[in-house]
């Protein structure tokens, strides 16, 4: 072995003993396997190492949740009192959705046999202003004592995240897709 260099050693390694050395063709298409099965290795063990943190968070107590731990630094006694409030928002959020839902088919229907605005479509578009503006006074209210439970910097910093998110001036209609 001492006239055979470190390269052609590592390279028989690598080729099976059984592949005559002039099978050009073959010893290619191993080698080109074997590249593409260590590449999608790699890539899983990439993969999985990368997504490992939001997998976690998909796993725990409050999933919709999660991330406002994570990107708030809450503790776990202020996580447990931003899920309790959670639980209770969560039903009112989704009776105000239904009614704005409701109000909006109403105003649908309205618009869609109208030729002329009419004092029913000026009473439904009054009724679907005034649930959104109340959706947003229980969001706000929400939203403040979700802040109240981090500490000042964090609880500040959260509700000007929401603000920029929830309370958008435009009612998000000049957003970039």
């Amino acid at each position: 072995m001492s006239g055979t260099n470190s390269a052609n050693v590592t390279f028989a390694v690598l080729i099976p003993i059984w592949l005559p050395e002039n099978d050009f063709m073959k010893r290619g298409l191993l080698i080109l396997v074997v590249g593409l099965l260590a590449a999608a290795a790699a890539y899983g063990c990439v993969y999985f190492a990368c997504t490992s943190s939001a997998r976690s968070l998909e796993h725990s107590d409050r999933p919709e949740l999660a991330w406002l731990k994570d990107e708030f630094k809450l503790t776990d006694a202020e996580f447990k009192r931003v899920s309790e409030f959670h639980a209770t928002y969560l039903p009112q959020c989704r009776e105000m959705c239904r009614k704005i839902d409701a109000q909006n088919a109403q105003l649908q229907r309205l618009l869609g046999s109208a030729t002329n605005a009419t004092p029913e479509i000026d009473a439904a578009l009054t009724g679907a202003a005034q649930l959104r503006t109340d959706c947003q006074r229980m969001m706000l209210q929400h939203f403040i004592q979700v802040s109240q439970t981090m500490p000042p910097e964090r609880g500040r910093r959260y509700l000007a995240w929401v603000k920029e998110k929830a309370f958008l001036p435009d009612y998000g209609m000049n957003e970039k897709p």
